[in-house]
């Protein structure tokens, strides 16, 4: 522990993105965004274009510097230049409470942290957190899902046998060490979550918040940290890229989870682990005010279901189409994903490698990795397109023929009967042989 904490202190306290937002300089970029529109700047017409709530309305002649205001904070993320000083003047607090060492924000009640990673850990020993942390990590994005009396073992499994470098014993060690923890978790006078808006997240937050249902933990006491964005930052993946200040910054954001969300948590978990996506889909067919990013997060999931056309996942055929035009290391198709293709990223670089691989142990593989000297790392393995893999992406085969592994989605056996396919089109769950 003294080690850990020894560790955090030598963590800057603002990141970069939290440094861009200072409001001298943003006044500065105001003005002149105001003066480019008023002489008809194409690039700073478009900013207007993009950003302001209603662009068409304006005088650009006499662009007013308010207007301009508007349009930086909604760059930075923020709706309005008084929230975009509002959030600044948080931020500064923040970081003087750390500074300064005040009480830790957690301190009036014992506190356990549950996050489905450890990259906020540090993060929030350096912001001056004093609670227990538990890294509740388990990929159920991927394969098997289940409540039965050997779902750990299968889980374990499944991730051992999957992921390079996973070893059975290891596994369900750890996986059996944070539900134990997590039962025991009602003991705690405030259980504080820390969980974004992806399905990584959201499927993992729907099951920590049905054990904890279960378990009988007061629901008034469970308190959440959730977002999709966070000023200042312009691809928002994770928490991870949350500076120590932002964190404590958001936790003083935080909402006590509902009953209501306790009872939604409950019904999508059973629903994840159903034999059919259909109970899955429709309870999030509607809006889900209780967790307002459950909806995006499951459809995204579901997405991952073979594909109605070709029998290919979302991820699957997103990494044949970034292979079209020849070879790449694996480092490269995975950035590559995840900056400009993927809408909801949620995948860690082991959980893509395993698609990757289970690609190439299909009877006819659509790709496969190209032999190199010596042993290279994860990332600089170079994998190539087949001429299976042109088919599919052809629309000339289906998946399904080509022999593939087996796959899970939660409860669903991929390619099986009846078998369960995404409808890109109409974004919803079929069955292809009725």
């Amino acid at each position: 522990m003294e080690h850990l904490v020894r560790t955090a202190q030598e963590l800057p306290l603002l990141s970069d993105s939290d440094i861009a937002l200072n409001l001298t300089s943003l006044k500065m970029n105001a003005k002149a965004l105001r003066d480019a529109v008023r002489s008809g700047d194409p690039a700073a017409l478009q900013r207007v274009l993009t950003r302001h709530p209603r662009p068409h309305s304006l005088d650009y002649a006499s662009f007013k510097l308010a207007d301009a205001q508007c349009v930086v904070a909604r760059e930075a993320g923020l709706s309005s230049w008084p929230a975009l000083k509002a959030h600044i003047a948080n931020m500064d607090a923040a970081r003087t409470d750390i500074e300064e060492n005040r009480p830790a924000p957690d301190g009036d009640l014992r506190t356990l942290h549950i996050r489905c990673g450890n990259d906020i850990e540090l993060g929030l020993k350096r912001a001056g957190f004093t609670g227990d942390f538990l890294m509740y990590s388990d990929p159920i994005c991927q394969g098997p899902v289940s409540d039965l009396q050997d779902a750990t073992r299968v889980r374990a499994e499944f991730i051992s046998s999957g992921y390079p470098g996973e070893k059975l014993a290891d596994t369900v060690s750890k996986l059996e060490t944070m539900e134990e923890i997590l039962a025991k978790a009602k003991d705690y006078q405030r259980i504080a979550l820390w969980f974004e808006h992806d399905p990584y997240d959201q499927l993992l937050l729907i099951k920590v918040l049905a054990r904890l249902k279960a378990v009988g933990a007061d629901s008034r006491k469970v308190e959440l940290m959730s977002l999709h964005c966070f000023p200042g930052i312009t691809k928002f993946i994770g928490m991870g890229q949350l500076s120590p200040t932002a964190l404590r910054h958001m936790f003083a954001k935080r909402e006590a989870v509902s009953r209501g969300a306790y009872q939604l948590a409950s019904q999508t978990w059973l629903a994840l682990t159903a034999p059919t996506p259909l109970p899955l889909y429709e309870l999030v067919a509607g809006q889900a005010p209780f967790l307002p990013y459950l909806r995006g997060a499951v459809l995204r999931y579901l997405a991952e279901l073979p594909g109605l056309d070709d029998g290919l996942s979302f991820t699957e055929r997103s990494a044949l189409e970034i292979l079209q035009n020849g070879p790449l290391p694996c480092g490269r198709i995975f950035r590559r994903f995840m900056q400009d293709i993927d809408p909801l990223p949620f995948h860690g670089d082991l959980m893509f490698y395993a698609d990757l691989l289970r690609l190439m142990r299909a009877a006819v593989p659509p790709l496969q990795l190209l032999p190199q000297d010596g042993e290279a790392e994860l990332r600089q393995q170079r994998f190539e397109l087949t001429e299976a893999g042109r088919l599919l992406l052809n629309g000339d085969r289906d998946f399904a023929t080509y022999g593939p592994a087996e796959r899970w989605n939660g409860g669903v056996g991929c390619f099986a009967q009846p078998d369960w396919r995404w409808d890109r089109a109409k974004q919803k769950p079929v069955s292809k042989n009725g």
